[in-house]
């Protein structure tokens, strides 16, 4: 048997007239043609293919997606956490870095006055112009401190006067305004 008559027996389904004789057994001419069926339909079968993302269910998409958005809204989260904790950190070390050495600042006069001896009578007998030097120090620094101090007063009291001002002003004029428009509708 030629393979152009098989496959036209596999097209056809049956022999053809002008097709010889097979050379064996029925049987085996049957079995032949049947496993070169199977072959045949093997060999043009779509291939099986791997699931893909529209294939998947829209709840597992909508699922991982939720997944994404939760971690990417976690992660960034945590970065402000951690940037606004740094910058609070910053400024308590910046604070803490001025009253160091405000304290390094009043030790060092304090040590100054007190070095010698343990007994500030006895060194400022020793010393007067480093006790006179010391005292006009620490009165100028509080002078400084004072006059800052007025002046932060002076200016906090004024900006509580405008402000109470301007309130007490405004109210007044919607009070007024109201008052006026009864008078206005009662006239009618």
């Amino acid at each position: 048997m030629k393979l152009s008559d098989a496959l036209g027996m596999i097209k056809g389904g049956e022999k053809t007239a002008s097709a010889p004789a097979p050379t064996g057994s029925s049987s085996s001419s049957n079995d032949a043609s049947e496993r070169l069926k199977q072959a045949l339909k093997e060999a043009t079968a779509p291939a099986p293919q791997a699931k893909t993302a529209s294939q998947a269910s829209p709840v597992e998409d909508l699922t991982k997606i939720a997944a994404d958005l939760s971690k990417s809204e976690h992660e960034a989260l945590t970065k402000e956490a951690q940037l606004y904790g740094a910058a609070v950190c910053d400024g308590f070390m910046a604070r803490a870095a001025q009253y160091q050495e405000a304290t390094d600042k009043l030790g060092a006069s304090t040590k100054t006055a007190a070095a010698p001896g343990g007994d500030f009578e006895k060194f400022a007998t020793e010393n007067p112009e480093l006790v006179k030097e010391a005292a006009e120090l620490g009165y100028s620094t509080t002078v400084g401190q004072l006059e800052k101090l007025a002046e932060a007063a002076y200016a906090k009291g004024w900006n509580d006067t405008v402000e109470q001002i301007h309130k007490t002003a405004c109210d007044s004029f919607v009070a007024g305004f109201q008052e006026t428009l009864k008078i206005i509708e009662g006239a009618r």
